[in-house]
């Protein structure tokens, strides 16, 4: 090492990770430090190697800690199935393992802005988790138009916020490509599944399948909603089917799926004003 540099080391001492051990040499004097390949070659190699092993040991409890059609998920589309996304209870699970906190610091503008009587037409949030020692350690943004809630800046807001959260979710030690590329490839045993062979072009399935009943089953129960009256809107969104109206959950076209799935969002934030005006 030559006399213009020095090593510039953290104050806290190492951190479980690696990355407060040593952040990099940097010139003597004020300059702003180098990049992480001038690290020293010991030092450089020992925190990819327990970058690594960390990373293993969270694809590990995500596979056995996050519950398909629950935490993350598969939405029809009318091109099939999309990648595995992440939901709302896995993101809170994953922050909640990894010890960090969920903070919005742009929604205080919002309410300010509301309480104004300012116009809104689109609501932009910004998520940030924070450490045990309230440093930012991902961050992400959730937009939403209120053209999409019919004007309802409360429900657009939460969408954003919720967004939000799993953007920074997402961001935070790689998980994009988890729910890309990780599970949905990736055999219960840990080894990546094989290619599969084409093969020929299928109808779209009529009713959804046990994985979305499921789905729907938990998040009536998350929201919690009246099943019955979940069902009785079911029976009266279907009544002029020829078949008849639907009865039973595992009976509900795929069609309706996503639109029944927005309408539980739609009567959980209907209760929960309602509870607020109450208080």
């Amino acid at each position: 090492m030559s006399d213009e540099q020095v090593l510039v080391k953290s104050e806290g001492g190492s951190g479980e990770d690696g990355r407060a051990e040593i952040h990099a040499i940097a010139p003597a004097g004020n300059s702003a430090p180098v990049t992480p390949l001038d690290l020293p070659a010991e030092q450089f190699r020992a925190g990819l190697d327990r970058r690594k092993e960390n990373r293993r040991a969270l694809m590990e409890w995500v596979r056995g800690a996050l519950v398909d059609s629950v935490d993350f998920g598969c939405i029809p589309t009318k091109r099939g199935p999309s990648k595995p996304s992440l939901w709302k209870p896995g993101a809170e699970k994953i922050c909640g393992m990894l010890g960090v906190t969920v903070h919005m610091p742009t929604l205080h503008d919002y309410e300010q802005a509301a309480l104004h009587g300012v116009q809104l037409q689109h609501v932009i949030i910004r998520c940030e988790l924070h450490d045990a020692g309230g440093r930012v350690v991902a961050d992400g943004v959730g937009a939403r138009s209120l053209k999409q809630d019919a004007g309802d800046l409360n429900k657009a807001l939460k969408m954003a916020q919720k967004s939000a959260h799993i953007d920074a979710t997402l961001r935070m030690a790689g998980l994009s490509e988890v729910f890309t590329q990780d599970l949905e490839d990736m055999a219960a045993s840990g080894k990546a599944s094989p290619e599969p062979q084409p093969a020929e072009p299928s109808a779209e399935p009529a009713f959804i399948n046990e994985a979305q009943r499921r789905r729907l089953e938990a998040r009536i129960s998350e929201f919690g909603l009246d099943r019955e009256r979940v069902k009785d809107w079911l029976r009266r969104a279907t009544a002029n089917r020829a078949e008849g109206p639907v009865e039973h959950f595992r009976d509900l076209p795929v069609a309706l799926y996503e639109r029944l799935d927005a309408k539980l969002e739609e009567w959980a934030e209907r209760e929960a004003i309602q509870a607020e005006g109450a208080a």
